[in-house]
């Protein structure tokens, strides 16, 4: 990459974030019965739409899992993502934990045996659920990690810019004639996504050919057509109905936004405030719902809940700020660093 870090890619995350946060605290909760305690918002059918948050992240994490792979062997890519996702969320659930046991709250706490199976950031294949609904999203990512470990493992590994468009292409084609996906993850509508943001990069880092324009073509229209078909399965599950053509404009602008690292223009900006903002996404994204939820059915009312939602929202923050300091003092460690090494 030709700089280590894009800012506009960690803004990029604190929309995406801010979309799902938007989306947990205002709809969420309330749709589906488990906050009774406040109404709906005058904005609620506008929160419904902050869900596509998660979709804007996986374009994003197809970004930045193919920059990852450049001049690394698939064993240390598996080593730096391991620690880029486990210990922050091994941190986090148990914070969450902790927290949500105390007896004075209105949702009940989670049981040990759940808390363990949790800790696998599988827990749902052990027959346990997440400990907050959102973390599913961290199981497309592990998905993702494992198929390209396994490209970089059988010596494919600078193969990927070419497999990414085929896979996308191929992927639009499954979905387009509804062929039959025999429960194979990487056939699933979230890969067009992450396969987008790789084929990005690709163009970002090598230019544009034929191939990834068509793989970023499908890879489109792929996208489009799934997120459809998925909002039209959410709609009764969420008591509610999404607009096709808006789920179609919200992807299409995540689409150009990330279009925008393709230009030589956003190598030049700098924002340093939002690298300080993206790099607590995670930590905030792992805590924010189970407890946010907790906090407003708990104590929350029609006259507090804006109120209690900021205030939440900003102790979210300082606690996501914490467990981040927490986290850089753990991995620093000398033992840890030299697993990490």
């Amino acid at each position: 990459m030709k700089s280590e870090r894009l800012d506009i890619v960690d803004l990029f995350r604190v929309i995406a974030l801010g979309g799902v946060i938007f989306f947990h605290y205002f709809f969420s909760g309330i749709s589906r019965g488990r906050i009774t305690s406040i109404s709906p918002s005058p904005f609620f059918d506008i929160a419904k739409y902050g869900y596509l948050g998660v979709e804007f992240f996986f374009l994003i994490s197809g970004f930045v899992i193919l920059y990852s792979t450049q001049n690394r062997s698939a064993f240390d890519f598996a080593k730096r993502r391991f620690f880029r996702l486990y210990p922050m969320y091994w941190i986090a659930v148990t914070f969450i934990y902790i927290v949500t046991i105390a007896p004075w709250w209105k949702f009940p706490g989670e049981s040990f045996d759940d808390f363990s199976l949790t800790l696998t950031m599988f827990p749902t294949a052990f027959g346990g659920e997440w400990m907050d609904a959102a973390h599913w999203f961290l199981k497309r990512e592990l998905q993702s990690y494992l198929i390209v470990i396994f490209f970089m493992a059988i010596g494919l590994g600078k193969k990927l810019p070419q497999i990414f468009p085929i896979w996308a292409i191929v992927m639009c084609v499954w979905n387009l004639f509804n062929l039959p996906t025999f429960e194979i993850w990487y056939l699933n509508g979230y890969f067009a996504l992450i396969n987008a943001g790789a084929i990005i990069y690709c163009i970002r880092e090598w230019g544009w050919s034929r191939i990834r324009a068509l793989g970023l073509l499908a890879a489109y229209i792929c996208s489009i057509e799934t997120r459809i078909e998925h909002a039209e399965f959410l709609g009764p599950w969420r008591k509610t109905e999404y607009s096709p053509l808006l789920v179609s404009i919200f992807v299409t602008v995540f689409f150009l936004l990330m279009l925008l690292l393709i230009s030589p223009v956003v190598l030049k900006v700098q924002l340093s405030w939002a690298t300080k903002a993206g790099a607590i996404t995670f930590p905030l994204f792992l805590i924010h719902g189970r407890i946010g939820g907790t906090v407003m059915q708990t104590w929350g009312n029609d006259e507090n809940k804006y109120f209690l939602s900021a205030a939440t929202l900003l102790i979210m923050i300082f606690i996501a700020n914490l467990l981040l300091k927490l986290e850089k003092k753990i991995l620093n460690s000398p033992g840890i660093l030299r697993l990490r090494s």
